[in-house]
């Protein structure tokens, strides 16, 4: 079986989109462990070190797969995130894969969109939680597409899906701001979060790591990006995070531990208002509008034991769904 994977991942974006297809690759690697990988990339360094396996990268990925259309039985593509005419070019290159006459691959496609679009695939996968009031509107464009929407549509990895998981709590608050942290949260807010009195792992940028690594001390365990198993093992050991609204709000939400949010997007603010009002988190709106008084408020009035019942039994239902139509 051959597989392409189309996805992004850079500093200002963060590297979800990475983890997402490669917890897909995951899937499709337990059914057909002999299945070939090919990865679609701009970012061919990141992405070579981070899948271990062939990278290609064209200037039209239209062009690149009806070239390659007899070729891949399956083509996955989990998009950046565009604005204006950059992503109209993004999605009439979709519509016309999608469109290749006598294809015979399956296309999915993985978004977390918060306003439905129009998009042409044979899956679909939104883990936006109110996804669930835009199946009307794909079932519009396209009656034949099978959806997978919601917050179990996620791609929980299945550390956080063992049943045994529970740790001891070593960390009051976890910080991390996603990606490279374009926007230099963790150095506008260091001197303020370190002299808390908290017991506190920040995760930082390799940049700023080699600039703070001295000051770990008993209450500050100051670490560089990780791997991800041992990012969730330190989110595991944390009563609660400060970060932005991204991946970690469905992590935290299945791990149990409650989180609040700083908004660098617009996109990011419509996400993190959506978990807050499902109690999964507290948004408290973007970094350019508050003050170290409203972190600190915060961060001082929520609750680290609050009950946030993940269903798990959902997750693994729908996990099966998916791998069972790869």
């Amino acid at each position: 079986m051959n597989i392409l994977c189309y996805c992004e991942a850079n500093s200002k974006t963060g590297f979800g989109h990475f983890t997402r297809v490669k917890i897909f690759i995951n899937f499709i690697k337990k059914k057909y462990p002999q299945a070939n990988i090919t990865i679609f990339s701009k970012n061919r360094i990141k992405a070579k070190n981070f899948f271990k396996t062939k990278i290609v990268y064209k200037k039209k990925f239209y062009n690149f797969v009806f070239k390659n259309k007899e070729f891949f039985d399956l083509i996955l593509i989990d998009p950046p995130y565009y604005d204006g005419e950059n992503d109209n070019n993004l999605k009439y290159q979709l519509k016309k894969i999608f469109s290749i006459k006598n294809r015979i691959f399956n296309m999915w496609l993985m978004t977390d969109e918060t306003k439905p679009s129009k998009y042409y695939c044979d899956f679909l996968i939104n883990d936006y939680p109110n996804a669930i009031n835009f199946k009307d509107y794909y079932l519009r464009i396209n009656q034949n597409i099978k959806l997978f929407l919601g917050i179990y549509a996620f791609l929980y990895p299945d550390f956080i899906l063992n049943k045994n998981l529970i740790a001891k709590k070593k960390y009051d608050l976890l910080i991390a701001f996603g990606g490279n942290d374009p926007k230099n949260l963790v150095k506008k807010y260091f001197n303020f979060l370190y002299n808390l009195n908290l017991k506190k792992i920040f995760i930082v940028n390799k940049n700023f790591y080699q600039k703070l690594k001295k000051k770990q001390n008993s209450t500050n365990l100051i670490k560089p990006i990780l791997d991800q198993k041992k990012f969730f093992h330190y989110l595991n050991q944390s009563r609660l995070y400060l970060s932005t609204p991204s991946n970690i709000m469905f992590e935290g939400y299945a791990m149990n531990i409650f989180g609040i949010v700083i908004a660098t997007q617009k996109r990011q603010e419509i996400m993190g208002k959506c978990f807050e009002k499902n109690s999964l988190v507290r948004s408290i709106g973007s970094y350019d509008k508050l003050s170290i008084k409203n972190i600190l408020f915060e961060i001082l009035k929520t609750r680290k034991d609050v009950k946030l019942n993940f269903n798990c039994r959902n997750a693994i239902k729908m996990r099966k769904k998916i791998i069972s139509y790869i």
